[in-house]
């Protein structure tokens, strides 16, 4: 019993400890899904359209994270540069439970969803996720899932 007694915080933590990398995982495959979704969708490409343009794509990716969070701010769209981004600079870094969208729509593309004759075109979609850790790894840790889409036809 006191064996048992001296042992039981120990393993308590790592179980604890190993529930919290699992949440953090689903988080991490989460916001990679949606930026990954963002990405393909914004870039689609037909012959009438550079894609379907940043508002419908925060929608989809509004809508890929509904599972993780219900608070998503979208679009951020850093301008002068490609990535990588860096908070504060470039984007609002999200508080703990919340979400940014970044997007960079590269020189030639201006991903409004305008008719356009572009090719090899490139976008960038970064998802930012303040996953909250329950405290045991120190409080607040953001989770980013990011995609890059080279569109051609």
């Amino acid at each position: 019993m006191v064996e048992f007694a001296i042992t039981l915080p120990i393993l308590i933590l790592l179980v604890a400890g190993v529930l919290e990398l699992g949440r953090g995982y689903v988080f991490a495959i989460a916001t990679s899904d949606a930026a990954r979704d963002g990405a393909r969708y914004v870039a689609g490409k037909t012959s009438t359209t550079n894609g379907p343009g940043v508002a419908a794509m925060c929608t989809l990716v509004i809508a890929d994270l509904k599972a993780i969070t219900s608070t998503v701010s979208c679009p951020t769209t850093p301008v002068g540069h490609a990535p990588p981004f860096s908070a504060p600079a470039d984007y609002t870094a999200p508080a703990a439970g919340q979400a940014v969208v970044a997007v960079y729509c590269g020189a030639s593309v201006n991903c409004a969803g305008s008719v356009t004759s572009v090719t090899n075109s490139e976008v960038y979609v970064y998802v930012y996720y303040g996953f909250s850790d329950l405290n045991l790894l120190g409080g607040a840790i953001t989770i980013s899932g990011s995609s890059h889409a080279t569109t051609s036809w």
